[in-house]
This record gives structure tokens, C-alpha cells and sequence, in this order.
């Protein structure tokens, strides 16, 4: 099939897993509590506040036509009040950095993180929240222009997909030094936010950071993204199956009716059992997070997703996690062949963006995950791009080709 012509190629990052030292925020001060929930910190990242230049110049080498990367909240507003200029102009650079090598700036205001004084406040619970959250989003559209999608917050429903994970992680110990590192409850970090704050608080943000953003820069498409694993059931899980899709994706797609996007983020299949446990299908390959090594998931979810919702989709995070760098070409090469036979099929899909540009760092699980088309030496920074990325280079140059 022929690809659309404004169809989006690109890699995606987000600021505090490359940019370094986001010392003003509350994972920062999550990862120096002692003991961590975190297998360590993330230090300087791969660097990438100083380095956003020459990364950029890697997504145009490797003919991709979009970057989508994350403003840091907890830099443009350290304390609250206090708005940096300063890094308001550095984001700027970066967006005028994309634009001069033809590449579509994608911004993403809240990825997981957020300012320490917004944490102490109760983050995603704060009464005040989506209020702050739209002034955040106003300043960021006024001061950025060229931009070409806008994601407000990343993931918004993964803490009441994951709660169980993230919270069998914690141990009393690493809680209670969580929680004096923040000066709050855990649940004021993103990822550990409870099933109220998000539906509530966290919806109601978005609305607002949406309105806002649409009365400074009408007609810049604005949405949120979504974790979504395609879901699936052995004989008799169907009902279970259901049951998890209306609790983890049905509210947040209903709620992106009013989008003009919303971003598909999957990685992964989970297979419900009749028992109602769910988990990896019999037989299943690994990777190394643990996740079933199943690229045709993207696909299927788009598929779904277009079986009973019109809002348009872009895929904004689907990659391969692991070592073995070959495995991630071929992982590509289906997933991107399971989006255009979504598409032949009358899913909407208007981008495809691979997780991730650079090996970063990967949360609680520090820096052994590995899903980058670029390696980094973090001993010097070096980049290094793998061959998956080539493979990636030519499916991107050959995307509006007809295919037989």
C-alpha cells in the first residue's frame, strides 16, 4: 500500500530518560532516596540538553520526517511561580533545531515526571492541578512555534493499568524513603497516582491543557497518549479479556472523542485465562523486560481501536526492548507491516513513531533496557547508530512506494 503523504516517520524520546540531571524533579529525588525504588539514578542521561543538536542531526540522517521529544516541566518551573525563560529558550532552539532539517517537532508536556513542588502538593491529586497544568501548557504554545502535534500527557492511563506492578515493587522501606524524599505519599508520583486522581484530576487536565492550547495556536492538533496492549484470551478469558479492555482503555478513548488524536502506544499482547489471571500466551517469547516479543500487537490494537472509535491515530511509542539488534529490524519490519494492513483495513492511523531514538533510561529498571536504534557510550556520550536503524532508514524511504 501507498502510505499517505503527510504520513508521519520518526523516533520518540522523553526528556528526563536522555536530558540528564532533571534535578528539580520528583523522580530525581525518587531515584537519590535511600533505599530506592530505583536500581539507580539517572545521572547525566545521554545527555541530550547539550546534545539535542546532534541527535536531531541523526533523525535526518536516518530520513525520518518527525522527533517527538518531552518539554520538562520540572525545568521550565523549578519552583512554583518561577518560570524559567532561560529554558523556554532552550526548548525553542531545539524546536527550530528540527524545523531547519525538515523534521516535524512533536512535543509531549507531562511524561511522568513533574516539578518537586507540584509532588509536595500531591501531584495528579492536587486540587489545583489541571489548572496548573493548563498554565504550563499555555506557556509552552505561546513560547514554542513550528510545533506539529502536541501530546499532553503521556500514558495517562498507566497507573490504573499497572498499579499492581509498580506497587508490588515497593517495599515498606523503599515507600517510606520515597515519601520523605518527596515530602508527600507515593501517589503523588505519576506512576503510582490512584484510579481517582487519574480520572478525574488527570481527564480534567487534559481537557484544559487541550482548551489551552487551542486558544493560543488554533489548529495545532493536540491529543494524549494511551499504553494499550493488544489483548487477547485463551478459551473461556474472553469475559476477563473484555473486562480489562473497559477498565483500562475504554474510559480514556471516550474521553479522546474530542481530540484530534489520540497516540497508541504498544509494545506488547497480554493473554487472559479463564481463571482470570492474566499474562504472556503458552510458548510465548521473552524479552528482556518480560514482555511477549509480539510486533504484530500494534497492528492488532489499531485495528480495535478502529472497530469502535473515529479519532485518529498515531502510533507514538512500538519498539523492540533487548540486546539482540537484528531481532529489533525484523520486529520493526512486522510491526510497521501490521499498522499499513490496520490502515488497508480502515484504521486511521497517521504516524508511526519507534520507542526509542536513544538507549536511555528505563525508570526503576535503570539502563539495562535497550530499545534504541542508537546506542550510547555513556562513559563519553558517544553515539553509536545501529543497523536496525538502517533497516528503519529504508522502510521510511520506500514508504510511499506501492508495494505489491
Amino acid at each position: 500500500m501507498r502510505l499517505p503523504d503527510r504520513f508521519l516517520w520518526g523516533a520518540a524520546t522523553a526528556a528526563h530518560q536522555v536530558e540528564g540531571n532533571n534535578v528539580n524533579s520528583d523522580c530525581w529525588a525518587l531515584e537519590h532516596a535511600a533505599p530506592s525504588l530505583f536500581v539507580e539514578p539517572s545521572g547525566d542521561a545521554a545527555d541530550q540538553y547539550h546534545r539535542f543538536d546532534q541527535d536531531v542531526r541523526i533523525v535526518a540522517d536516518l530520513g525520518l520526517g518527525a522527533y517527538r521529544f518531552s518539554v520538562e516541566w520540572a525545568r521550565v518551573e523549578p519552583e512554583r511561580g518561577h518560570v524559567s525563560q532561560a529554558v523556554l529558550d532552550h526548548y525553542r532552539r531545539c524546536v527550530e533545531a528540527c524545523l531547519t532539517r525538515g523534521i516535524a517537532p512533536v512535543i509531549t508536556l507531562h511524561h511522568f515526571t513533574q516539578p518537586r513542588w507540584l509532588a509536595r502538593a500531591g501531584g495528579f491529586a492536587a486540587a489545583d492541578f489541571p489548572q496548573r497544568f493548563a498554565e504550563q501548557a499555555a506557556r509552552v504554545a505561546r513560547a514554542l512555534d513550528g510545533i506539529a502535534l502536541v501530546c499532553t500527557i503521556n500514558e495517562l492511563n498507566l497507573p490504573v493499568l499497572a498499579a499492581p506492578y509498580f506497587n508490588a515493587r515497593a517495599s515498606e522501606e523503599q515507600r517510606a524513603a520515597a515519601e520523605r524524599a518527596l515530602g508527600a505519599p507515593l501517589s503523588a508520583f505519576f506512576l503510582f497516582a490512584g484510579d481517582e486522581a487519574i480520572l478525574g484530576n488527570g481527564l480534567a487536565a487534559h481537557r484544559a491543557a487541550r482548551d489551552a492550547i487551542r486558544a493560543i495556536r488554533p489548529g495545532l492538533p493536540v491529543g494524549m497518549t494511551l499504553a494499550i496492549s493488544e489483548e487477547d484470551a485463551e478459551p473461556g478469558g474472553e469475559a476477563h479479556r473484555d473486562a480489562r479492555r473497559e477498565r483500562f482503555y475504554a474510559p480514556f478513548l471516550d474521553a479522546a472523542r474530542e481530540d484530534d488524536f489520540v497516540g497508541v502506544q504498544t509494545y506488547s499482547r497480554m493473554m487472559s485465562r479463564a481463571d482470570g489471571s492474566v499474562g504472556l500466551a503458552g510458548g510465548a517469547v521473552a524479552t528482556t523486560m518480560g514482555w511477549e516479543d509480539r510486533p504484530e500487537a500494534v497492528g492488532a490494537v489499531c485495528e480495535w481501536i478502529a472497530s469502535r472509535w473515529r479519532t485518529p491515530m498515531v502510533v507514538t511509542e512500538n519498539g523492540y526492548v533487548g540486546d539482540d539488534d537484528g531481532r529489533r529490524a525484523r520486529f520493526i519490519e512486522t510491526a510497521v507491516a501490521g499498522v499499513k494492513q490496520a490502515m488497508m483495513r480502515g484504521a486511521d492511523v497517521r504516524g508511526y513513531f519507534y520507542w526509542s531514538l536513544l538507549d536511555n533510561f528505563e525508570w526503576m529498571l535503570g539502563y539495562r533496557q535497550r530499545f534504541g536504534l542508537v546506542g550510547v557510550d555513556r562513559k563519553d556520550q558517544s553515539r553509536t547508530v545501529k543497523p536496525s536503524a538502517d533497516i528503519f532508514r529504508a522502510m521510511a524511504e520506500r514508504a510511499g512506494q506501492v508495494e505489491a
